[in-house]
């Protein structure tokens, strides 16, 4: 007996209008609605060693058309029955073969089971969207299983709204949205209060599974949002943990977690426990083995992340990086040997040196900088020494010194990602706040960066070098090195700081906070900065100050190895002075910044007393291909900019020969008609158009 894969008897998944579809590069092309897994049912004889139906370790056989046999994890789909699922890759009929089952270690081999679905079942039609995989030519870059270079962009929508009861709702329509800017990526938790935690559900989806059992409800959901997520063609990257839920101190959740030995049916004494007790584990791999059975089929999973920010979790604040570390080694071992579809894993921290990376697929720092444009640029080493592909999963502005109005505007969600194609990495860095993009409709703003690297095919240029240039205008601002980095494990930054409007990429590690001894507890932190300038003019430089730790905190500035300006505060208070200050004459000379402690201290800039261009540009450029982002720095987030400036564009060192130059508007993502300039070699200067806010421009070899 034959039946047709037409669908699956769950509510319908949402349609969605077909976007843009830019044609043979990168873009995961939204698709009309697509099969659905190849899915058998049976009825499995009862187990002497489970009681719980979630922890049996059914094995089952599926026999694809070109008679390839599949082993895959069946999983527990309630109601007495059991499902195993395929991903339909081929035309034709499936066949439903053997089961097993190594429940506890114990191999029972060719178990007799009662198929409820028909044991043959014709596909008529392959699943459209490739699968992503690591590029194995090119190690820190991502391809689709169909060999074309996939880089995503795309935005967090971490959860749906706090206080919506439709949930599931909010993605059913977002994801569409998501589609229709080209948008290829976004990032969901399972998190309790969004309605997709398995285990442990909000008050008003009723009580929480006990300890080890799941949720149907949850899953299906999950069903219908991975459903929604393939039509559509944006990929999810799914968030398994987060660090609330095991942790006492950083956005915690530890007091409501059914797991936590004070609630009924808990049985851990402590968050720190999770990473090694017994229970935890079984419990947590018997979780994550019904999420690789239920939806490993999909190639709409971009990734499994196991955790999230995992260096908040209160294991890893005191000291146990090597169980966090094997933790997620034992984890991504056992998900790759029972998912056949191969789908990426990583986890995401900030430091891309732990152990805990060891494991994973691509390394996911999150990026809440004090300056995000230059933080955007970089990870806080060497791009060359890294071995796998690196993205910021999160980049947010808790650290940016906005109003309120401007980031209520969202001016500064975009920029930090325009950025970040034009530093050293080759992946975009995927906004926090998907949600008011979202909600205020200007998700085309973030697929203007998509078109952008897609259009001039960006990904995969080979030899493309993070840079600045002058760019001169008569509209002047103050020249000033801001704060960049906050709290992060950093060396002590030694450096050559332009003064001629050029954005250095070591600008990301300026750090915006000066760790003293009482704050710098594991030695790690920065103290002081050094900055080598070459001064055109006697200048007087203002070093500002900002917050200050709880106890005394002190600034020493020094010129030269002389001290020019030292001043003790004490907590608690806004700083006075809230500055010092020191006069340099011209030439050369290095800039020391230190706090002697004991607390940390706030320096959010440095005024150097000069003026420049109110025209900034970064870029990465070869012999071949210069791409570069241009905007005026007293505009980029003002609600009210002033009138446009215009400029030129000084590039140094550009071989001679036909180069083909075209404008690109960054909110439309649209490029302007090109003109091809005959250059004879070295500096080109290039005129801007009018620039209120930013612009872009490619520059490629026209002959």
């Amino acid at each position: 007996m034959r039946i047709t894969n037409d669908g699956s008897p769950r509510q319908p998944i949402m349609h969605a209008p077909r976007p843009l579809i830019l044609v043979g590069i990168l873009l995961a092309h939204a698709v009309a609605a697509g099969p659905k897994p190849i899915e058998f049912e049976f009825v499995a004889p009862d187990s002497v060693k489970a009681q719980n139906p979630y922890s049996r370790e059914l094995w089952a056989e599926i026999i694809t058309p070109g008679g390839q046999t599949l082993t895959l994890p069946a999983y527990y789909a309630d109601g007495g029955l059991y499902a195993v699922r395929a991903r339909p890759d081929e035309v034709g009929a499936y066949h439903f073969g053997k089961v097993s089952e190594t429940t506890l270690g114990v191999h029972q081999a060719d178990m007799i089971v009662s198929l409820v679905t028909p044991a043959e079942i014709e596909n008529p039609s392959r699943t459209r969207l490739p699968a992503i995989l690591r590029n194995p030519k090119e190690t820190r870059q991502l391809m689709r299983s169909d060999g074309i270079p996939y880089v995503p962009v795309g935005a967090n929508l971490a959860w749906a709204p706090d206080g919506r009861a439709d949930r599931l709702n909010y993605y059913l329509q977002a994801l569409p949205a998501f589609a229709h800017a080209n948008l290829n990526w976004m990032r969901v938790w399972m998190a309790h209060w969004g309605g997709l935690n398995l285990d442990w559900l909000p008050k008003d989806m009723g009580p929480s599974p006990r300890p080890g059992y799941l949720s149907e409800l949850v899953a299906e959901n999950w069903d219908q949002l991975l459903g929604a997520a393939e039509e559509n063609g944006v990929y999810v990257q799914v968030v398994l943990q987060h660090h609330g839920q095991f942790n006492t101190a950083n956005d915690s959740n530890w007091a409501q977690n059914p797991w936590n030995a004070a609630n009924a049916g808990g049985f851990l004494k402590s968050p720190v426990d999770f990473f090694t007790d017994a229970n935890a584990r079984v419990m947590t791999l018997v979780k994550y083995r019904y999420i690789v059975a239920r939806w490993g089929w999909s190639p709409a999973v971009v990734a499994w992340e196991l955790f999230n920010e995992v260096h908040w979790t209160d294991a890893f604040r005191q000291g146990r990086e090597a169980d966090v570390a094997r933790w997620h080694t034992e984890v991504a071992n056992y998900i790759r040997s029972i998912d056949i579809y191969g789908h990426l894993i990583t986890t995401s921290t900030e430091n891309l040196r732990s152990p805990i990376y060891e494991k994973m697929d691509f390394y996911q720092p999150h990026l809440y900088a004090a300056n995000m444009v230059a933080g955007a640029r970089s990870y806080g080493q060497p791009y060359s020494a890294l071995d796998r592909p690196v993205f910021y999963g999160e980049e947010g502005d808790d650290h940016e010194p906005l109003s309120a109005e401007v980031k209520k505007a969202g001016l500064n969600i975009i920029p930090p990602v325009w950025a970040s194609i034009m530093g050293q990495g080759d992946i975009a860095s995927q906004p926090w706040n998907g949600w008011q993009l979202l909600d205020q409709g200007r998700l085309n703003e973030l697929g203007a960066v998509f078109r952008f690297i897609a259009i001039n095919r960006i990904a995969g240029r080979s030899g493309l070098e993070a840079f600045s240039a002058v760019v001169e205008c008569r509209e002047r601002v103050p020249l000033k090195i801001l704060g960049g980095e906050v709290w992060q494990r950093r060396a002590a930054p030694d450096f050559t700081y332009p003064v001629d409007g050029r954005v250095p990429i070591e600008a990301a590690d300026v750090p915006a906070v000066l760790a003293g001894p009482a704050a710098n507890l594991s030695q790690e932190f920065p103290d002081q900065a050094t900055y080598r300038l070459d001064l055109p003019a006697r200048t007087t430089v203002r070093v500002r100050i900002g917050a200050i730790g709880p106890g005394v905190a002190g600034l020493r500035v020094s010129v030269d190895g002389s001290i020019g300006a030292t001043h003790r505060w004490t907590g608690g208070s806004p700083p006075d002075p809230a500055e010092l200050t020191v006069t340099v004459d011209p030439g050369k000379h290095v800039l020391l910044v230190e706090n002697p402690g004991p607390e940390w201290i706030e320096v959010p800039e440095i005024d150097l007393g000069l003026e420049t261009s109110a025209l900034a540009l970064i870029g990465r450029r070869n012999d071949h291909f210069i791409a570069a982002w241009i905007w005026h720095r007293a505009n980029l987030y003002a609600l009210n900019p002033s009138a446009p400036a215009v400029g030129t564009v000084e590039l140094e060192d550009v071989p001679a020969g036909s180069w083909k130059v075209t404008w690109w508007d960054t909110a439309k993502g649209a490029p302007s008609p090109s003109t091809v300039i005959e250059h004879r070699g070295g500096m080109m200067k290039l005129p801007t158009p009018p620039i209120s806010r930013d612009a872009a421009v490619v520059l490629s070899r026209a002959d």
